[in-house]
């Protein structure tokens, strides 16, 4: 593999606040997750720890917390191991937030989730719900203090966990995937509290862009091993340096999203564009379809929708807006009220049994759909569920694991394979089925560069009637040719893709627009169109010294290297392109040049 080349060797740290000394761990009958970890981290560090899936962040980041000890090598927390009593009583300084809310929230009703650790740190019952509902009002979700967790949306979910943690006033937060499946103004709401969070920060994200406005410091991991460490901006900068370790994101650095200036539709890079539109029947019809969860909530309020045969269509919307819950009626895991008409015949008790046989999903998480011990198995088991005989299912089987690039993992344990690999035999487990819808909910979630690549250029190939559920407008444009706007169980809009993106209006209304995105995005372009270069060269520089007891100042001529940053325009992406000597530089000199004494001989200057 390609090594990078650090612009930066590691900071070093003054009295470190985490200190890990040849940190090893293991996970039992796993690979070996962590390999020689050295790492510092000062007070009011911001960390962005970056890596392709499996690279053994969140591994990590539990040993920082305790939740996982290492099998040898040292964690100090404040000059002391942390182990023991001073683990337990650093638990309650360090918050972690998991990737999953549903991994951290288990109360009857949101207060009583987010008074659990101040009731732990020893807050009485009063004090610790002030703090609760203190905390909730911070993540907006004061309105939702009494009711139950399970609830609440996906985007709802994150908030409440986040704000547990911070009604515990942690002095550390400790942060997987926290804009994982979040809508733009959601992930906004992330950004300013995180912003505003004055303690120690260590974020694990495959959203660069996010980690740009956050972060200083960028850690990157490879098989276990921290590979670099950066400040945030050499990382960024160095596309080289990206793409070695799978981390290039800059196929995402279009200058157009939805609600911000200049909104031209975005072209995916290395993606077929969508076939032509669809003319097809229909397949799905909604009429006048709403739908209310036991406590009352109105979550589709007059659905009308036709998706056609062939169609490729967005759904999008803010979290909470009703997206899975028409998903889930689709499906038919839901009944509302109205008519839903599948191939013409209405969807009734009876013919809802058998949608799961002519539409399939790919799930946000692909781990809450796979339970089998072996790849070859997943895909086998909705099959035999469909009666297919076995020599139909090998060959089912041999063509999906082509098509998603997992040839040979027929005896892998899917629960062992990377997060992206995962998504892709999760993909292969429907299409082995040969649905006649495919609906992808949230499909980059949690993915790194190198596997939304990926996976974006499978999705671009695939025959079939495509329904896509993203707040990643990226994968939108690149995959869709209409989308659906929803906002509080109503659709909005219902227009073509490209008039999607040239509507501001509709960004800004249900939580589209990506504000910050664009100005990381625009500084992130500028910076890679920086170039850092090294090379020895002879300097005229004039200072005034003491020769013989009396002063003078001439010109003298040396030798030596120092870097130099280039601003300049490419004639295209990767393209052979060469960068011009300047036999003179503007630069700063290391050190004093003062009157001093030494021994010389008159050099010719050239002209």
């Amino acid at each position: 593999m390609h090594e990078l080349t650090s612009i930066l060797p590691p900071p070093k740290v003054i009295n470190p606040l985490f200190r890990l000394i040849s940190l090893n761990y293991c996970y039992v009958d796993g690979p070996q997750a962590l390999k020689e970890i050295d790492l510092e981290i000062a007070p009011g560090d911001r960390i962005a720890l970056v890596g392709q899936n499996g690279s053994g962040k969140t591994t990590l980041l539990k040993q920082l917390c305790g939740l996982l000890l290492p099998d040898n090598g040292d964690v100090f927390f404040k000059d002391q191991p942390l182990a023991g009593s001073h683990l337990e009583n650093s638990r309650l300084a360090i918050g972690l937030l998991f990737q999953d809310p549903d991994d951290q929230l288990f109360g009857h009703t949101l207060i009583d989730d987010v008074a659990f650790g101040p009731t732990n740190q020893g807050l009485s019952r009063e004090p610790a719900r002030q703090a609760a509902h203190q905390a909730l009002q911070r993540v907006h979700l004061a309105d939702k203090a009494y009711k139950a967790p399970h609830h609440l949306s996906f985007g709802q979910k994150k908030r409440a966990a986040l704000a547990g943690l911070l009604a515990m006033q942690p002095e550390v937060l400790l942060l997987d995937e926290p804009t994982t499946n979040l809508d733009p103004h959601q992930e906004q709401v992330f950004l300013d509290l995180l912003m505003d969070f004055k303690g120690t920060l260590v974020c694990i994200s495959h959203d660069l862009l996010f980690l740009f406005e956050l972060c200083r410091r960028a850690v990157v991991m490879h098989n276990g091993r921290i590979a670099h460490d950066y400040t945030i901006n050499d990382l960024v900068a160095q596309r080289s340096a990206l793409r070695s370790h799978g981390l290039d994101f800059s196929f995402r650095l279009a200058p157009a999203t939805n609600g911000v200036e200049n909104p031209e539709p975005a072209a995916a890079c290395h993606v077929a564009a969508p076939p032509a539109a669809s003319t097809g029947r229909p397949m799905i019809e909604l009429r006048s379809y709403d739908f209310r969860y036991p406590d009352g909530t109105h979550a589709l309020a007059g659905v009308d929708l036709c998706i056609p045969v062939g169609e490729r269509l967005a759904m999008v919307g803010e979290n909470g807006a009703g997206k899975t819950t028409l998903l889930a009626c689709l499906l038919g895991l839901q009944q509302g009220d109205g008519a839903y008409l599948f191939e013409g015949r209405p969807v009734n008790r009876r013919l809802r049994k058998y949608l799961w046989r002519n539409i399939g999903m790919v799930f946000q998480d692909s781990a809450d759909q796979l339970f089998c011990p072996s790849v070859g198995e997943e895909i086998a088991f909705g099959l035999k569920q469909l009666g297919v005989a076995k020599n139909e299912i090998r060959r089912r089987t041999d063509e999906v694991l082509s098509l998603v690039h997992l040839e040979g993992f027929e005896k892998r344990v899917p629960l062992h394979m990377s997060g992206g690999e995962r998504k892709r035999l999760a993909l292969a487990c429907v299409l082995a089925m040969s649905p006649k819808l495919l609906i992808l909910d949230e499909p980059s979630a949690g993915l790194d560069p190198q596997g939304e690549e990926l996976l974006l250029s499978i999705l671009s190939e695939l025959d079939v009637t495509l329904l896509l559920v993203s707040h990643d407008m990226f994968f939108v444009n690149a995959l869709t040719r209409r989308t659906v706007v929803i906002h509080q169980g109503f659709i909005l809009q219902d227009l073509p893709t490209e008039a999607f993106f040239k509507d501001s209006r509709l960004g800004n209304l249900n939580g589209l627009a990506y504000t910050f995105r664009q100005r990381c995005s625009e500084t992130i372009r500028a910076l890679q169109h920086q170039h850092a270069h090294s090379h020895p060269h002879r300097h005229l520089h004039a200072h005034p010294h003491e020769h013989q007891g009396v002063m003078h100042d001439h010109l003298h001529r040396h030798s030596h290297t120092h870097r130099h940053s280039f601003a300049h325009s490419h004639p295209g992406e990767d393209q052979e392109h060469h960068h011009p000597r300047r036999r003179y530089h503007d630069h700063h000199h290391e050190g004093d040049h003062d009157c001093h004494d030494h021994g010389h001989s008159d050099i010719p200057i050239e002209k």
